[in-house]
């Protein structure tokens, strides 16, 4: 019976979507074969152990414990802190859960970009999120960025689900309680990767409002709880010592904005340090979509705009950050790729269709071949 219903749901999206995932974990274990755990890694793991121990809190004034309890237990579960020395030969099984965590991610916006879009907007987001150097860099260290990125994408969308059922005449804030824990998950897993990434909360927060403003009361109630389920699996990290927790939270960097100059000295720093990393054919893209969205009204819609309005906030972030400039950046990433993908499908279904085919097709074939070139040209074991 669970076959059969399994087959009934597989289909053509399906195996695509499978395909260009597999292809983007090839090149990540590429990646992984040619560089060896760097210093920042070696941090994490060390952390995560020694907090695994009680011997020392692995929380930072930026994150919780998370990421280090992650690469720990990897450590850990794999064998390698029995033979620490050779740490690095461990390398694949330590990264593993960051690549799954792209892999995820990858499938997260793959299933927004198509319930939102169709199956060309899925195809366009999946192809975009794929043969991107900057996630498949990302994904494979040991590192805060992928896993922050994961958290707040799907922060973002739980909300607008939650919201989107609050029309249905029963008693909405018990009958979502699965919702709930999801919505608190991601708020756990996106504020303890960073803590300044709690600024995800207030998109989050004004989508619910605007989506489900027939019942308000009930927004403010299902985002309470979801915080507090939020709350609570981040004191799970601290191994619920409350003393440990209560301090963390207080020393945190919760606000990182310099209210002098930028951490990124220009705006051309900041392009060129980002996004030209993913090839000029995603700027290209951007810069196409973003004059479509402000000209033709057709391409202006909430599954747009949301996307946009988050990426917008978190570039706006970046720019004013002391030192998770970078963070913010890969985190909005998704964002941009969703919201290029939502135009770039009206571009493909108007009268226009000849050249945004041509436009976007040659992005992802661009983008690609310079993704699969810079892996090729990977010294043996770099550091």
């Amino acid at each position: 019976m669970f076959l059969s219903s399994l087959r009934s749901r597989i289909g053509v999206p399906q195996i695509v979507a499978l395909l260009l995932l597999l292809l983007f974990a090839a090149q990540c274990v590429w990646f992984m074969a040619h560089f060896h755990l760097t210093a920042a890694e070696a941090s994490y793991i060390e952390s995560g152990l020694l907090h695994m121990e009680r011997l020392a809190n692995a929380s930072s004034k930026e994150h919780s414990p998370l990421v280090p309890l992650i690469a720990g237990l990897a450590t850990r579960l794999s064998g390698a802190e029995r033979n620490i020395i050779f740490l690095s030969g461990y390398r694949y099984a330590v990264r593993l859960p960051f690549m799954l965590t792209g892999l995820l991610l990858g499938a997260s916006l793959w299933y927004v970009a198509r319930r939102l879009y169709g199956n060309i907007g899925g195809y366009v987001a999946l192809g975009l999120y794929c043969f991107s150097p900057v996630m498949v860099g990302w994904s494979s260290q040991v590192s805060p960025e992928i896993v922050g990125a994961w958290g707040a994408f799907g922060l973002i969308f739980t909300a607008i689900a939650v919201a989107h059922t609050l029309y249905a005449p029963r008693e909405v804030v018990l009958w979502n309680w699965r919702r709930i824990l999801l919505m608190g998950l991601s708020i756990a897993i996106c504020v303890g990767a960073q803590f300044s990434l709690w600024i995800v909360l207030l998109p989050a927060l004004a989508f619910m409002l605007w989506v489900g403003h027939v019942r308000q009361g009930a927004v403010l109630a299902i985002f309470a709880s979801a915080c507090a389920v939020g709350l609570a699996l981040l004191w799970a990290v601290y191994s619920f010592r409350p003393t440990v927790f209560a301090a963390a939270l207080r020393k945190a960097g919760w606000l990182e904005i310099s209210p002098n100059l930028p951490f990124w000295h220009s705006p051309a720093a900041l392009f060129y340090r980002f996004f030209l990393q993913n090839g000029i054919g995603l700027v290209l893209l951007l810069a196409v979509t973003l004059v479509t969205f402000v000209v033709w009204k057709r391409a202006r819609f909430f599954g747009t705009a949301a996307p946009l309005i988050t990426a917008g906030l978190l570039v706006l972030c970046a720019y004013r950050m002391h030192s998770a400039g970078f963070t913010f950046l890969l985190v909005g990433l998704p964002f941009l790729m969703l919201f290029m993908a939502g135009v770039s499908t009206d571009l493909l279904e108007s009268r226009y269709a000849l050249a945004a085919n041509a436009i976007v097709g040659g992005v992802i074939v661009a983008n690609a071949m310079v993704d699969i070139y810079g892996l090729l040209q990977l010294n043996p074991l770099s550091r």
